[in-house]
Formats: structure tokens, C-alpha cells, sequence
């Protein structure tokens, strides 16, 4: 399809006619345009039947109907035009006259019997041109009738999808608010509980010394102040133990609602990660942890094998096999080192045998994205392995923040408000 052009171009110069002249048109918004055009040939116009994802695709498919048509009608007929009068020596149908005595006589009429005929066949074109002119202009209404049609359905259809995005908008926002209220709630209730408990703790452990200290006193002798004492202790204790349980009964449904709340939070998670699937990935979007870079394996495949084609299989192929073995659980080329503060870290173990042959293999860049998906699924997804669309900061290279995504949707909608306002 792309040498349509280039032929009907060729097939013009060889028949000495005008080079043709192409048209188009663009429908539909600005990130997702259709296209239509028109090519004009030897006076003859071929349109496209439908709408295209191109320009250039579009004039390639006009000429392709074009060489069509003139490769089954190679002497096409000559277009319709305006008749442009002249005198002739003398029209066929009229009849030759004697030669009367007088010379002018004769040139008066013949030029009355001439401007008879011309005045004649002018009338019956004008009148044809002005059919095909009241046809043409009756075409061109109804397509523009058409095209006006689709624009309203077009709008409607924009002005829908802004209503469903706000109302998403205001529901995801006003969850976020409750949520971070309900979590603000909970954490100070759960703060509260752990210091009734740290206290409970301490005085049971109190007592349990004076009952020590009580026995070993009345081995020696019996005293009545420190039984008194320990029916005290010993109330008190069983006080502490009735608000301990009051308060594990508090404590119960609070963690209930925070997993509720967490769950909630979750399906919101979600509910951005499939809106956002389809978007740019420029600050936040859908990344899928697990997936290569091939282009890394494209550049690796490049240095080792010289015919193109055989170097994209080649990277195919092993950006496929790499995923594989990212996503098996049973390999583990991690190790365990210990940090500053004591605490347990999970890194790449560099002696892995794997990956030292890949990384001589196929050089640093693929040993780069390979090392890096393995830790992002260990840190994301450290149970399976397997593949996990995830919402991202593409800009800070880290998982995004349900806050984050939220304040994204609302900053495309306000965009996508302001643009419609400018073209009211």
C-alpha cells in the first residue's frame, strides 16, 4: 500500500497527465485521530470508503482505489466541461446556400443562421452544468448534515464520560478522607489499648512479686496486715483482669473495621490501576512488575548477530526465556546480609550462576533489567513470583500512593474541563 502513491505518480508521467492531487480530512479528539481523503486524477476524484489511523495511510488507500480503477479502464473516459464557443468554418447541419447576386446578403445570413445554432446548444449546456452544480451542492448538504450529526453524538459522548470521571473523582476522593479518618481513629484507640495493656502487664507483675514476698513472710510468721494486703492485691487484680477483657471486647471490632477500612482502601487501589491501564506512562500509571525490557535484549542481540530480522528473533526469544526464569519461584538468587542497624535485608546474590553467565553473556544493560524486576517482584510480590500490575511513580521510580493516584485522576479531569471551556 505504501507504493500506491508512488505508481499512480509514475502512471500519470507516462500518460502525460497531471500529477495528482491529494485531500484529506481528520475526525475524532487529538490522541486518537481518524483520517479520510480524496485523491484527483485526469479529472476524476476517488475517495476513501472509510476512516483511517493515518494521513499517509488514508492517501495511499485513495491512490490504490485510483490505480484500481485505471488499471480496468485504461482509456477512461474524458470528464464533462464547459463548452467554449467558437466559429467554425461552417457547421455540417447547415445548408449550403446558392450564391445570391449580392455578397453581403449572402454573409447576413449565414451569420443569422450561425448565432441560431450557437445560442441553442449554450442553452442546453448551461443547463446541464446546472444540474450537476444543484446534484453536486445537494452532496455536499447531506454530507455536511452528516458530519455535523456526528459531531453532537461526538460531544454527548465527551460530555458523558466527564460526568461518569467526576462522579469517580468525588467518590474516590471522599473515600480517601474517610479512610485516612477511620486509620487516624483506630490508631490512637489501638495506641490507647497497647499502654492499658503495658500497664496491666506491670501491675500483675507487681503482684505476683508481693505474693512472693507474702509467702515468704508467713513462712516466718503469719501477718494479718499483709493477708488484708493481698485480698487488696488480689481484688485489684481481678478488676484489671475484668477491664482487660473489656478492653480485648473493644479491641476486637476496632481491628475488624481496620480491616474493612484496609479492604475498602485495596478496591480503590484496584479500581485506579484498571482506569489507568491504558494511559501514558509518564508520572503515574500501570506498571506490570515481572515484564523485560526487550529493547535491552535487542541492543545485546544486535552485537551477536549481523542480519536484522535474526537479531529481533534472537532478543525475543530471550527476553521470553529471562521471564521464565524471573517468574520461577524454585530459583532464589537472593542472599541475606545484615545492615547497620541489625535488621535482615534480602539483595541479588551476584555469584549466582545464572545470572554471571547472562551478564557475560549479553553484557550489564540485560543483567540491569533482569536484577531489577527480580527485586521489585521480591519486594511487591515475594510469595509467587508471578506477574502483578501495580499502580506507580513512574517519575520517583517507586509504587504510588493511593493519594497520589487520586490527585492524579483529579488533575486530568480539571485538564479535560478547561479544554472544553475553551472550545465553548
Amino acid at each position: 500500500m505504501n507504493l500506491n502513491k508512488s505508481k499512480l505518480q509514475e502512471m500519470c508521467q507516462a500518460r502525460g497527465w497531471t500529477f495528482p492531487k491529494y485531500s484529506s480530512n481528520q475526525q475524532g479528539p487529538p490522541h486518537r485521530p481518524r483520517f479520510s481523503a480524496s485523491v484527483l486524477v485526469h479529472g476524476f476524484t476517488f475517495n476513501t470508503k472509510t476512516m483511517l489511523t493515518s494521513k499517509k495511510e488514508a492517501e495511499c488507500c485513495a491512490a490504490g482505489l485510483a490505480l484500481d480503477y485505471f488499471d480496468e479502464n485504461p482509456q477512461p473516459p474524458q470528464p464533462k466541461r464547459p463548452k467554449c464557443f467558437s466559429f467554425p468554418a461552417q457547421p455540417s447541419h447547415i445548408p449550403s446556400l446558392a450564391p445570391p447576386s449580392s455578397p453581403g446578403l449572402l454573409y447576413h445570413k449565414q451569420n443569422e443562421i450561425w448565432n441560431e445554432t450557437t445560442s441553442t446548444e449554450g442553452k442546453k449546456d448551461t443547463y446541464e452544468l446546472e444540474l450537476m452544480l444543484a446534484e453536486e451542492r445537494k452532496l455536499w448538504q447531506r454530507e455536511k448534515h452528516q458530519l455535523q450529526l456526528k459531531n453532537i453524538e461526538l460531544e454527548n459522548q465527551i460530555d458523558m464520560k466527564k460526568n461518569e470521571l467526576e462522579h469517580c473523582c468525588k467518590e474516590l476522593q471522599h473515600m480517601n478522607e474517610r479512610a485516612e479518618s477511620e486509620q487516624k481513629k483506630a490508631d490512637n484507640l489501638i495506641a490507647l489499648a497497647e499502654k492499658r495493656k503495658r500497664e496491666n502487664e506491670k501491675l500483675h507483675s507487681e503482684i505476683i512479686e508481693l505474693k512472693d514476698q507474702l509467702q515468704a513472710k508467713q513462712a516466718v510468721n503469719e501477718d494479718f496486715e499483709a493477708q488484708k494486703k493481698i485480698k487488696a492485691l488480689e481484688q485489684m487484680l481481678k478488676e484489671k483482669a475484668q477491664e482487660l477483657t473489656d478492653l480485648s471486647e473493644f479491641y476486637n471490632p476496632l481491628i475488624f473495621k481496620e480491616r474493612s477500612n484496609n479492604d475498602e482502601l485495596q478496591g480503590a487501589r484496584r479500581e485506579l490501576i484498571e482506569g489507568l491501564k491504558n494511559h501514558s506512562k509518564i508520572y503515574i500509571g500501570v506498571k506490570t512488575l515481572g515484564d523485560l525490557d526487550l529493547k535491552a535484549f535487542q541492543i545485546a542481540a544486535k552485537r551477536r548477530c549481523t542480519a536484522l530480522e535474526e537479531a529481533n528473533e534472537r532478543a525475543v526469544e530471550l527476553c521470553s526465556m529471562w521471564e521464565d526464569y524471573v517468574g520461577d519461584s524454585k530459583w532464589n538468587p537472593y542472599k541475606v546480609i545484615m545492615d547497620e542497624t541489625g535488621k535482615r535485608t534480602e539483595i541479588i546474590d551476584e555469584e549466582d550462576k545464572k545470572l554471571k553467565n547472562l551478564k557475560t553473556e549479553l553484557g550489564d544493560e540485560v543483567y540491569k533489567v533482569v536484577t531489577t524486576s527480580l527485586m521489585e517482584l521480591n519486594e511487591h510480590n515475594s510469595s509467587g513470583r508471578y506477574k502483578i500490575q501495580e499502580l506507580w511513580n513512574f517519575k520517583a521510580g517507586r509504587k504510588a500512593t493511593l493519594k497520589e493516584g487520586v490527585a492524579y485522576i483529579l488533575k486530568q479531569w480539571n485538564t479535560l474541563k478547561n479544554t472544553k471551556r475553551r472550545r465553548n
